[in-house]
């Protein structure tokens, strides 16, 4: 897909689902894998400890993870920002509607152009994205964007970014044609980060501090066992997906990369030295 029918896809999607979570993601429980992985990479900032910091996600969505976030974060500043106005008028009206979200922000920008975007800070404690990038038809715009997320991060700050990588994606087609399943193509909204050219690029900007599979187990369960069990079908309801995303979000937080690197997302943890 070109720019223009990404944004007319999320467009399409934003006016569909409007507040729900479905208007970011097919699948339900990986949203709440994907903000316990960001808020345990916030935990191990100095920010954390602190107890407050100035957060901003580009590709909010409709602010789903800003709002999760905000409930076991409290003191914690969050904007977000997002290049579909519908997505960020549904983050205004889920703002609206609780006190506790009155000090939230949400605005439209893009991700190529934040400095353009006059209605943000100049710089942020701690950016992040979940699955922004991917919606950049282009490696090269996917590092370029990567050069303005940095001019967001404060010096001493960080970027999370949870984003799906090729690699990953291939060993999960790995494990399901051994087991007699079709392999699985990226929806054509999204291009996903070939890491080897990804990192070599984002380590001219920032210091690489970790990586995570967080949601291996999650996704081999979704994408490759339950299929296998249901004649090909994958079925994002399937009461053993919640399950396992239960059993994940039980375990302890070393324990929660311990099933390989099958997952199609990756947590990347960036210092900005």
């Amino acid at each position: 897909m070109d720019l223009d029918q990404i944004e007319a896809h999320w467009t399409k999607w934003a006016k569909e689902f409007q507040q729900d979570i479905r208007a970011t993601t097919k699948t339900r429980t990986i949203k709440y894998l994907e903000v316990d992985a960001l808020y345990r990479a916030i935990k191990k900032t100095e920010f954390f400890s602190r107890g407050d910091a100035k957060v901003l996600e580009v590709g909010c969505g409709n602010g789903h993870n800003c709002f999760m976030l905000a409930k076991v974060l409290p003191r914690f500043s969050f904007t977000g920002v997002d290049f579909i106005l519908d997505m960020v008028n549904s983050a205004l009206e889920i703002r609206n509607s609780s006190t506790d979200y009155s000090d939230m922000n949400f605005f439209q920008g893009n991700v190529l152009k934040l400095d353009e975007c006059e209605n943000i800070a100049d710089q942020y404690d701690i950016v992040f994205t979940d699955r922004c990038l991917i919606n950049l038809n282009t490696h090269e715009l996917q590092r370029s964007a990567l050069d303005q997320l940095y001019e967001k991060v404060a010096p001493g700050g960080y970027l999370i970014l949870i984003e799906n990588v090729q690699s990953t994606y291939d060993r999960q087609n790995i494990v399901r044609k051994s087991s007699g399943l079709e392999p699985r193509t990226p929806d054509s909204f999204n291009l996903f980060i070939e890491e080897e050219s990804f990192l070599r690029h984002a380590k001219t900007l920032f210091s690489l501090i970790a990586v995570e599979d967080f949601a291996a187990l999650h996704d081999l369960v979704l994408y490759v066992l339950q299929p296998m069990m249901n004649g090909g079908k994958i079925n994002y309801e399937d009461p053993m997906i919640q399950s396992v995303t239960d059993l994940l979000l039980a375990m302890p937080d070393n324990m929660r990369g311990d099933f390989g690197s099958f997952g199609q997302n990756r947590l990347y943890f960036f210092k900005k030295d």
